[in-house]
């Protein structure tokens, strides 16, 4: 398999809109943006874009998986949005994409990641997502929306991609 992670790209912005639009399951926040503004995210230098692309054996999946972070201080980034495609549940994507996401933090200067989880009837799937990849919650307090964090540690283990990555600035 082949994992590819970018910025988002102009020309993806109506496929990335449509991912947010109407991914529900793989979803952690569910919140929806448009075109305008995701171009406007774009040109925010506190928000960390990055669109993922898979390819296998069998063909090129395309554009699997979308993240939304924003730096909130000096040293910590919070992950806004971060939805993937259901057809690549089981093969580790995740993995890589918080790997990739902690590289990029670190360019950045960033030791911490937050997340955020807003539970849905429809993204139960994802209820110990951040668990399962090393965050722990933050808050105890019962409350809809769940905190968590983790340093900015990228995976030691093997994962089962060979990556390529773009890191150049979109115009």
């Amino acid at each position: 398999m082949t994992i590819n992670f970018a910025q988002f790209q102009p020309v993806d912005r109506p496929r990335i809109a449509q991912l947010i639009a109407k991914s529900n399951q793989f979803n952690l926040t569910t919140r929806r943006y448009s075109e305008v503004e995701i171009a406007a995210m774009d040109a925010d230098p506190a928000v960390l874009t990055l669109q993922v692309r898979l390819a296998d054996a069998f063909g090129d999946n395309g554009l699997i998986s979308v993240v939304i972070a924003r730096q909130i201080d000096a040293t910590t980034l919070e992950i806004d949005t971060w939805l993937m495609s259901c057809r690549v549940l089981g093969r580790r994507a995740e993995e890589a994409v918080l790997r990739e996401l902690c590289l990029r933090a670190h360019e950045r200067g960033i030791t911490q990641l937050r997340g955020v989880y807003r539970p849905t009837a429809r993204n139960e799937l994802v209820r110990d997502h951040y668990a399962k990849l090393g965050f722990v919650r933050e808050d105890a307090d019962g409350g809809e929306e769940e905190t968590w964090s983790r340093e900015v540690t990228p995976a030691e283990e093997d994962l089962p991609f060979a990556v390529t990555t773009d890191r150049s600035a979109t115009a």
